[in-house]
């Protein structure tokens, strides 16, 4: 019995590896010439490096209007919501609205396991992982899923604040 604890433990502990390290892995991109982050990534990912300076200055100073955010959450606390950020760490926009985005997010109590964060080198592509079904032209990117489709986007900036912008998304369901 021990040992199948224990092969059983050492197959979990296989899996959390291979998976860790296919996050956050970081490439010369030729087009920009510079090293950046590719695939899938982790907010940990997002806090290394250059983007990491950026990444800790705007989620601390941006301020999320809380009466907003009160609304978003009495709608997601229905539940089936899913988040998929699309970014570049080498992108000004994304710099600004990624960390703010997940200062919203981590407002809303959303839970990081229902997103899903995804990096691009400077063709907008992620290298091996194959994110043309996301139809992406610019970046960042946060689509917005509710039961598995489709509810809405928010492309390189909001319109109003990302706050307002994500409940007039989340209203066309409620």
């Amino acid at each position: 019995m021990k040992f199948k604890i224990l092969l059983f433990a050492g197959f979990l502990s296989f899996i959390a590896s291979t998976y860790a390290q296919d996050m956050n892995k970081k490439y010369l991109d030729p087009k920009i010439e510079k090293q950046v982050l590719i695939g899938y990534c982790d907010t940990i990912g997002l806090q290394e490096g250059v983007f990491g300076v950026y990444y800790k200055t705007q989620f601390e100073i941006y301020q999320p209007k809380l009466s907003i955010v009160k609304k978003i959450d009495a709608i997601i606390v229905k539940g089936g919501f899913e988040v998929v950020t699309i970014f570049g760490d080498w992108c000004s926009d994304s710099k600004l609205q990624v960390p703010r985005f997940y200062k919203l997010l981590s407002e809303m109590n959303f839970s990081l396991s229902n997103s899903k964060l995804i990096a691009v080198n400077g063709s907008k592509k992620a290298q091996s992982l194959d994110i043309s079904k996301y139809k992406i032209l610019r970046i960042p990117t946060f689509i917005i899923y509710f039961n598995g489709e489709e509810i809405g986007r928010i492309v390189e900036s909001p319109d109003n604040t990302l706050e307002k912008d994500l409940l007039k998304i989340l209203k066309t369901i409620d």
